[in-house]
């Protein structure tokens, strides 16, 4: 698949917004942090679109990418990547 500029820049504009949902709804820490969730995103969108050729319906594209499709694999692999490899869930709240 040979991508052009538009299609580039949605991939990685969808990894970046999955690497950031990935940490703040999952509160997982990744390894190198949100470069190694964003890497986890752009390899699993890929994954999802690419290889396993899933499509969601309904689907919205933009640039021939669908972009549901695409957040769901990026959000899929980083979580997985994060409980994996991750070092562990983040803790929220305050200990006294």
């Amino acid at each position: 698949m040979v991508l052009s500029l538009e299609q580039l820049i949605v991939f990685l504009l969808i990894a970046a917004v999955a690497a950031w949902l990935a940490g703040m709804f999952f509160g997982v820490r990744y390894p190198f942090g949100f470069v190694g969730a964003f890497v986890a995103a752009l390899i699993g969108q890929w994954l999802m679109i690419n290889v396993f050729r899933i499509l969601l319906a309904p689907e919205i594209s933009y640039a021939g990418i669908p972009i549901i499709t695409a957040l769901v694999g990026a959000l899929i692999l980083a979580f997985l990547v994060a409980l994996f490899v991750g070092g562990g869930w983040r803790r929220r709240g305050r200990y006294v």
